[in-house]
């Protein structure tokens, strides 16, 4: 069964549906949630939260094509509103596994293994010191692979200023590694 039929059918009060839509979403939700704030335990009760408001207000989604966006923009604002509540900066980790098709070497020597981990917390470092507006976008991008139409839905922005905070916030990350060279 499709996502949508499933949807349609928890809109209709089906909760073993939405379980399974749920089932289907969990991992990439939970995915760009550790990403943006950064603590397991925090991703996992805020991808709880995610669920649950949706759950609650499927009612409001108009159309059920539109889940992705939809549940993103949930997460979004679920990760924001922690955020202020708890009002301090919170460090993004990245990603633990290579990027999908990359390379990974078994067999590093001691310097090498060394070199990567410093470009990574090199990289780390300067992706935190972004402003929010362009971690979201790259977040949303790189990593969870949504189109740039999605992510203006998402956050209701034009498609042009979605591609110029993506165009920023790279062009800021590659001379912030530059500096750190």
């Amino acid at each position: 069964m499709t996502d949508e039929h499933l949807l349609e059918l928890a809109r209709q009060g089906d909760t073993a549906c939405f379980g399974e839509v749920v089932r289907r979403w969990q991992k990439r939700i939970y995915g760009f949630i550790r990403r943006y704030v950064g603590d397991v335990a925090a991703a996992e009760d805020l991808t709880q939260d995610t669920f649950t408001k949706a759950f609650r207000n499927l009612s409001r989604l108009s159309d059920v094509g539109c889940f992705s966006s939809w549940v993103h923009k949930i997460a979004l604002n679920e990760c924001r509103m922690r955020h202020r509540r708890e009002s301090r900066f919170v460090k993004l980790p990245w990603p633990e596994q290579p990027a999908a098709g990359a390379v990974e070497i078994d067999h590093q020597t001691p310097e090498t293994a060394l070199a990567a981990l410093e470009r990574r917390e090199a990289l780390q470092s300067a992706f935190g010191l972004l402003p929010a507006e362009q971690r979201e976008v790259i977040l949303m991008k790189e990593f969870q692979g949504l189109k740039f139409h999605e992510i203006a839905d998402i956050l209701e922005l034009p498609l042009s200023t979605v591609k110029s905070r993506m165009y920023l916030g790279l062009k800021t990350l590659r001379r912030s590694l530059e500096n750190s060279s």
